[in-house]
C-alpha cells in the first residue's frame, strides 16, 4: 500500500509519515510514503488521479491542492469531485498572524487602523504564492478591505527570518513556525485564525475574537482514486479515525495547535464542495496568480 503526497520534509511529508507505520499494523500490510512534489502539488493530485482504485493508493493532500487549485491554474488535470473519493480528514491547523516588535500595532484592531489610515505603507510575507498562509491573509484582507502588498518568500524559515530582520512588518504562517518565535520574544502575535486560541498562546485572540469572523483553518485530508470500492474507502476511514483518537497523534499535533478530525467521507465531500465555492471567490477577489 502507498500514500502519495508533496515534498520531502515537508508538511504533507510529515503528516504521511506519522500515520503510515501506525496504520500498517491494523491494515496488515507495509505503507509506503511516495513523495510526488512539483507543480503547486498538481504532480501528487495527478498520480492519484491516475492509480488503480484498488484500495491500495491513498493521497495524502490539503484544502489547497483540492479546493484553490482548480481556480488557481487556467488547466489541470484533475477534477476535484470526480476524480476522487474522499476518505477523511486528517486535521485541521490555525495560521498565525505576527508582527515585528517594532511594529505599532499592539492588535488586530490596531493593525486595521494604522494600515487604514496609511494603505499600502506595511507589507506581509508569506511563504509561497497561493500557500495557506497566503490565501488566508488575503482573505482577511478583502473581509476588511486592507491594502497590504504581498511580499512572497520561499519556505516559512526564510520568511521568518525577514520580519527578523526588519524586511517586512507582518506575516502570515502556521503556528509551529511562528508560535516559538513569538514566545523568545523575537516576533509579536496579533491573531490566530480558527475558532479557539493556542494553548500555547493563550494571550492571542482569535480573528474571530479580534472583530473579523469566519477567517477558517486550514485542513489536511486523505483522499483516494475515484471509484475506489466503498468498502475499502469505509475501511481506511474507520481505521484512520481510530489512529487520530491515540495520545500518540493528539501529542504530535497538540504543540501546533492542530486538531484531529477523522470525519466521514461523506463530510469530507461536504467540505470539499463548501470550500470549492469559497475559494473561487477569493481567489477572483484577490487576484491570486500562480507562481
Amino acid at each position: 500500500m502507498r500514500i502519495i503526497t508533496g515534498a520531502t520534509g515537508a508538511v504533507l511529508d510529515v503528516a504521511a509519515r506519522q500515520i503510515a507505520d501506525r496504520m500498517a499494523t491494523p491494515l496488515g500490510q507495509p505503507i509506503l510514503v511516495e513523495n510526488k512534489p512539483g507543480a503547486g502539488g498538481l504532480a501528487m493530485m495527478d498520480a492519484v488521479a491516475r492509480a488503480v482504485p484498488d484500495g491500495h493508493t491513498l493521497g495524502l493532500v490539503s484544502f489547497v491542492e483540492l479546493t484553490v487549485n482548480p481556480w488557481l491554474f487556467e488547466r489541470i488535470s484533475y477534477d476535484p469531485v470526480r476524480d476522487f473519493a474522499p476518505v477523511t480528514v486528517l486535521y485541521t491547523g490555525p495560521q498565525l498572524l505576527v508582527a515585528h516588535p517594532s511594529m505599532p500595532a499592539q492588535s488586530l484592531a490596531d493593525l486595521i487602523r494604522h494600515v487604514k489610515a496609511e494603505p499600502g505603507r506595511y507589507m506581509y510575507g508569506s511563504s509561497g504564492v497561493a500557500r495557506p498562509p497566503h490565501i488566508f491573509m488575503e482573505k482577511f484582507k478583502l473581509a476588511t478591505g486592507l491594502q497590504i502588498p504581498h511580499v512572497p518568500y520561499r519556505g516559512g524559515p526564510p520568511l521568518m527570518q525577514a520580519v527578523i530582520g526588519g524586511e517586512v512588518p507582518l506575516a502570515m504562517e502556521g503556528t509551529s513556525v511562528t508560535v516559538p518565535l513569538v514566545q523568545a520574544g523575537r516576533l509579536k502575535a496579533l491573531a490566530v485564525t480558527g475558532d479557539k486560541r493556542l494553548a500555547a498562546l493563550p494571550d492571542v485572540p482569535t480573528f474571530t475574537e479580534a472583530g473579523v469572523p469566519g477567517i477558517g483553518l486550514a485542513w489536511v485530508a486523505l483522499i483516494a482514486p475515484a471509484a475506489t470500492p466503498p468498502a475499502a474507502v469505509a475501511r481506511l476511514q474507520y481505521e484512520v479515525a481510530q489512529l487520530l483518537k491515540s495520545p500518540e497523534i493528539r501529542n504530535a499535533y497538540e504543540p501546533a495547535g492542530r486538531t484531529p478530525v477523522g470525519n466521514t467521507p461523506q463530510e469530507l465531500g461536504q467540505w470539499i464542495s463548501r470550500d470549492l465555492a469559497e475559494w473561487r471567490t477569493v481567489v477572483r477577489d484577490a487576484g491570486i496568480k500562480p507562481e
